[in-house]
């Protein structure tokens, strides 16, 4: 799973141009689910939450604090994955 894993910001810009399937690993076993799409001319991501349907627009800033987010910390501790 190794590969899969998102650790930066750049990576995810790349990776969530054209939108991207991910997961936050909680404990190992639980996930949340999301849907994100980076924005370059705005430098703003789009996050569809896939638990309860909620949506954001997130600056670059916003996305790894983590009052905005969990998505930030979640890079910092390997635990955001990409879908296959």
């Amino acid at each position: 799973m190794t590969n899969r894993r998102i650790t930066t910001i750049r990576q995810l810009k790349k990776l969530a141009q054209n939108g991207l399937d991910c997961f936050i690993l909680f404990h190992g076993c639980l996930k949340s689910s999301k849907h994100i799409r980076y924005q370059p001319d705005s430098n703003t991501f789009y996050v569809l939450n896939l638990i309860d349907d909620s949506e954001q627009e997130l600056t670059e800033s916003q996305i790894l604090d983590s009052k905005h987010s969990n998505i930030g910390e979640a890079m910092k501790k390997g635990a955001l994955i990409r879908e296959e």
